[in-house]
């Protein structure tokens, strides 16, 4: 638990200090399995949706993201994969929406 502890809080350091620096911290713990954080770039109005509910999955978001992806994408999202074993599936957590403007 204590890495874990370690693991989230560099995340959050990164996140205070913005888009790039949050990339470096999870390309430093994305190598194990157990500390799975992605960033996927949306279009605004995927991220318009995500605000407001409209997606039941991650992997519904994605698919429309595909489907209505611009050329023009400033938005990101930070969320991490949790692997629940009791269930045998994963769980996604949205931590942050960054706007790279």
């Amino acid at each position: 638990m204590w890495l874990e502890e370690i693991v989230q809080e560099e995340i959050d350091q990164g996140k205070l200090k913005g888009l790039e620096a949050t990339r470096e911290a999870i390309n430093t713990w994305n190598h194990n399995q157990e500390y799975n954080w992605q960033l996927l770039e949306v279009s605004n109005q995927t991220a318009h949706k995500l605000i407001q509910g409209e997606f039941k999955t991650l992997e519904e978001l994605e698919e429309f993201s595909l489907k209505n992806e611009t050329e023009t994408t400033k938005i990101e999202i930070l969320y991490r994969k949790i692997i629940n074993n009791n269930r045998e599936e994963n769980i996604y957590i949205i931590e942050t929406i960054f706007i790279n403007e």
